[in-house]
């Protein structure tokens, strides 16, 4: 049985342009006016999640820098995944391939890697370089930003996390996303939803592919989820 729901805001509650669609708004309140506390799940920062708690009105722990940071809302206690420090050298190495390498204005705000911006260099590239260098770290293209990261800092790893804090397993918790950087959280979750206008890996590796997108669809998995109780 479902008791939580883990959702990402960027491409799945939100447009491209990154406006809210107020569909998805509508559909998570009403999740948990049906008692299934919400957990946000963004490849953003901490305070970035935190203020898209408070305005949706989720009840769930949060789950940002792409899995780096888990935040417990019930007891105020922030779990740091993950480290930027490797992610420093990754960033060195980049530049003395590239030159200089634009970052995200949020990336020196990070505590478990950073983000460069989307388009600035070829991810499978940036790869190449790290395993040259010896560097354990992967580029992740989430369509909003170019993550640099440990490998083990992912959004799956956190939900193991949030599910140790709700005292509840991995099957009860259901995932809508809609980048690669979702993945490894849809994978893990009992029950995984891609809206429609998702990466086609996405939609290869989820339970169920909703027919509309963006906020409309994370309407329609909240619909199917609440059903099936």
């Amino acid at each position: 049985m479902i008791r939580a729901i883990a959702i990402d805001i960027d491409g799945t509650m939100t447009y491209e342009d990154r406006r809210l669609d107020i569909a998805a708004v509508e559909a998570v309140r009403r999740a948990e006016r049906e008692g299934f506390p919400v957990i946000i799940s963004t490849g953003n920062i901490l305070c970035f999640a935190e203020a898209v708690a408070i305005l949706l009105g989720t009840s769930g722990p949060l789950i940002a820098e792409d899995g780096g940071i888990v935040f417990d809302r019930a007891s105020q206690r922030e779990f740091v995944l993950g480290s930027r420090v490797e992610a420093e050298r990754g960033l060195s190495a980049l530049r003395r391939e590239f030159g200089e390498v634009k970052q995200t204005r949020s990336s020196w705000m990070r505590l478990t890697g950073l983000t460069i911006a989307p388009g600035s260099i070829d991810v499978r590239l940036a790869m190449e370089i790290f395993s040259r260098e010896g560097l354990s770290l992967v580029a992740v293209d989430s369509g909003f930003a170019i993550h640099i990261k440990d490998p083990y800092v992912n959004k799956g790893n956190a939900l193991r996390k949030v599910a140790q804090i709700l005292g509840i397993t991995l099957p009860e918790i259901a995932a809508i996303g809609d980048a690669p950087n979702d993945l490894e959280m849809l994978k893990l979750a009992g029950l995984s939803f891609a809206v429609a206008n998702s990466h086609e890996a996405v939609k290869r590796n989820v339970n169920h592919v909703t027919s509309k997108p963006y906020g409309e669809g994370v309407a329609e998995a909240i619909e199917k989820i609440i059903s099936l109780r």
